[in-house]
């Protein structure tokens, strides 16, 4: 029970890597505010947690939208009132054609983050509604939530920060401009926050990994993805569970002063 006593915020958690998280919160002993856009999904999550045992709090919201996020915590704090874990996890990915087309014609060098071997003018075609959506989702959406969460977690001088983002904001993604810049931005602002609140005792980190096994990969073909996990590290994608164990060990006390990292499993960056 390494989250005895814990009260944990997920967010994007309707879904894939964060239901996997809200479980495995739930089974560690924490309290956990499940976030999703989506109000149906977040109380289905929150449901399945507490038929696991847990204590759930469905708090739907768009957290690209900084009206919306203040009265998510302005609710759930007046629930709980404290807040020890934010995993900021909302993540949305429009996988346009060119998108495709690079995954689909170069496997090897979209897993590696190698240059597109074929035209895709995914740049000069995407509209700014696109551009804008995955900004605000991703990195507009951190930045709201630690920006409330700090407001508790710097009085009580403790707290985690956990960023999931991908490792493409590290290596690029030719065909996902807006994507990568999205990831990079995160793992920017991952780094930033970590040197501005390592004195009050919040550690901030950030897990970026490779191609995760979730539904943000539905929109591909069942071919591109074999073909994707063959080439990826270890020859298979990630699993939620697997990104959820690790962030689960970034939330629990024993991290001591580990702060500031990008962990990037699945990725051979």
């Amino acid at each position: 029970m390494r989250l005895a006593g814990k009260v944990a915020l997920v967010t994007g958690a309707g879904s894939g890597i964060g239901r996997a998280i809200a479980l495995a919160f739930a089974r560690e002993g924490a309290r956990v505010a499940v976030n999703d856009i989506r109000e149906e999904a977040a109380e289905q999550v929150a449901g399945e947690v507490e038929a696991a045992g847990g204590q759930a709090l469905a708090v739907p919201a768009d957290v690209a939208d900084g009206r919306q996020t203040l009265k998510m915590f302005t609710r759930f704090l007046t629930v709980w009132d404290s807040l020890d874990v934010l995993v900021n996890n909302a993540a949305v990915w429009f996988i346009e054609p060119p998108l495709a087309k690079n995954m689909e014609q170069t496997p090897q060098s979209t897993v590696h983050g190698g240059h597109a071997t074929v035209q895709l003018d995914a740049t000069v075609t995407m509209d700014d509604a696109t551009w804008r959506r995955t900004i605000a989702v991703h990195v507009d959406g951190a930045f709201h939530c630690a920006r409330e969460a700090l407001k508790v977690m710097q009085t009580t001088r403790r707290g985690k920060i956990i960023n999931v983002t991908a490792a493409v904001g590290l290596t690029g993604l030719a065909g996902a401009p807006d994507y990568s810049a999205a990831a990079g931005g995160v793992i920017g602002f991952t780094k930033s926050l970590a040197k501005e609140v390592a004195a009050c005792g919040i550690q901030v980190n950030a897990i970026a990994p490779g191609f995760v096994d979730t539904p943000l990969l539905d929109p591909l073909t069942l071919a591109t993805k074999e073909a994707l996990a063959k080439s990826a590290a270890g020859g298979r994608l990630c699993t939620a569970e697997e990104i959820a164990q690790l962030v689960l060990f970034l939330a629990a006390e024993q991290t001591g002063t580990l702060t500031g990292q990008i962990l990037c499993p699945g990725s051979l960056t």
